[in-house]
């Protein structure tokens, strides 16, 4: 939590002397172009960002199948303790609560197992596609001289901008490109 509002002050001063610079000095502002890009959108609207959150949900679809393996396989030991309670010794009823205990100790693990694993691939391929999109960034930013470029995801501290300063739908086309040329050369 702090560190998130330590940078949201340091991007937020940054910007300050930046625009404290071209407004005293329009010499400047000439030289010090700046943009921002929206990554969500980036994400959500890009083709390349269609297919990462496909593989995300392709992946917690086949985790959210080994879970439901798991509870059924437990509601049916906790049917068959309830159907035959009447009729097993107090022995065999206490030997069967404690199986499904433990089985249900072990299910408990293996969702926080997967749940931890689901965190730990969507930050990997989270961290991918973001590196991809920081490459078609950095690109247009030394292309076409720009001061800096402002990722709009992490700290969301655009508020207002004029709509020329946005690059995210560039960044889509070129991402869009990118993925056209993979397809084309897999063919």
């Amino acid at each position: 939590m702090k560190k998130s509002i330590c940078k949201k002050m340091m991007y937020a001063a940054a910007i300050g002397v930046i625009v404290y610079t071209c407004s005293t000095h329009p010499a400047y502002s000439e030289e010090y172009k700046i943009g921002y890009v929206d990554s969500q959108k980036v994400l959500d609207n890009s083709l390349k960002g269609k297919e990462v959150k496909e593989t995300l949900n392709e992946f917690v679809q086949s985790r959210q199948k080994i879970v439901e393996i798991e509870e059924t396989e437990l509601k049916k030991l906790q049917e068959d303790i309830s159907k035959q309670g009447a009729i097993l010794s107090p022995e065999a009823r206490r030997e069967k609560e404690d199986l499904f205990q433990k089985r249900f100790m072990e299910y408990q693990k293996k969702v926080n197992e997967l749940q931890k694993e689901i965190q730990q691939r969507r930050t990997e391929i989270l961290e991918e596609f973001n590196n991809e999109v920081e490459k078609f960034v950095k690109t247009i930013g030394e292309k076409e001289g720009y001061a800096m470029i402002f990722n709009n995801l992490d700290i969301n501290i655009v508020m207002f901008a004029k709509p020329s300063l946005n690059l995210t739908d560039r960044i889509i086309t070129e991402l869009d490109k990118s993925v056209k040329k993979e397809e084309k050369g897999k063919k």
